[in-house]
């Protein structure tokens, strides 16, 4: 059972734990409930429904991933660069949230998921901005953002969970050679 004094933030920790357990079709909230040591009334103070309760959590692990992705400030390197710093530390981010991961796996892979780069509410603003730019210099083949997307987070949250479940052991001078691989495959020359 999850011992956190702020039950908002016991439902959350709990409710990851469970649906990277359980999937979201497995986890009721009766089980969130028990698990986090609160009643099912008071899940539904905090959100409206099981639906909101899993948008909040994905929206609260989004601004922890971007924050992630923005260690050693990539928007200040240059593109290539700044591609593979962030691949680094989505790949870091990855490996060391390993509830999070499967999270972010399911909800993006789910009807849950509503969530777009256009979206002005979106934490990734300055990545997509970056990226853009990229493109228009030339730097970058331009591809859909959800291309983009499978090639350099998608890789590295598969790789990821591949470490996570230790069928893969993957060390700094391998993740140079990925890193650069898929950089250089994204390269428009």
């Amino acid at each position: 059972m999850t011992k956190v004094t702020d039950k908002r933030a016991a439902i959350l920790n709990t409710a990851l734990e469970q649906l990277a357990i359980n999937g979201f079709h497995n986890t009721p909230m009766s089980l969130i409930a028990k698990e986090a040591g609160v009643s099912a009334g008071i899940i539904y103070h905090y959100f409206e429904s099981k639906e909101a309760l899993i948008h909040e959590l994905y929206r609260e692990i989004k601004v922890k991933f971007s924050a992630a992705l923005f260690v050693g400030e990539p928007q200040k390197l240059s593109g290539i660069e700044s591609l593979r710093l962030v691949w680094f530390n989505a790949y870091h981010f990855y490996v060391s949230h390993p509830p999070e991961t499967l999270f972010l796996e399911q909800y993006e892979n789910s009807p849950y998921f509503r969530y777009t780069v256009e979206d002005p509410d979106s934490v990734v603003i300055p990545l997509v901005e970056k990226t853009q730019q990229a493109i228009k210099e030339g730097i970058i083949v331009d591809l859909p953002f959800s291309v983009l997307g499978n090639l350099t987070f998608g890789v590295a949250m598969s790789l990821a969970k591949q470490q996570i479940a230790k069928r893969v052991n993957l060390d700094e001078e391998m993740l140079e050679k990925i890193a650069n691989a898929i950089v250089k495959g994204l390269q428009t020359a």
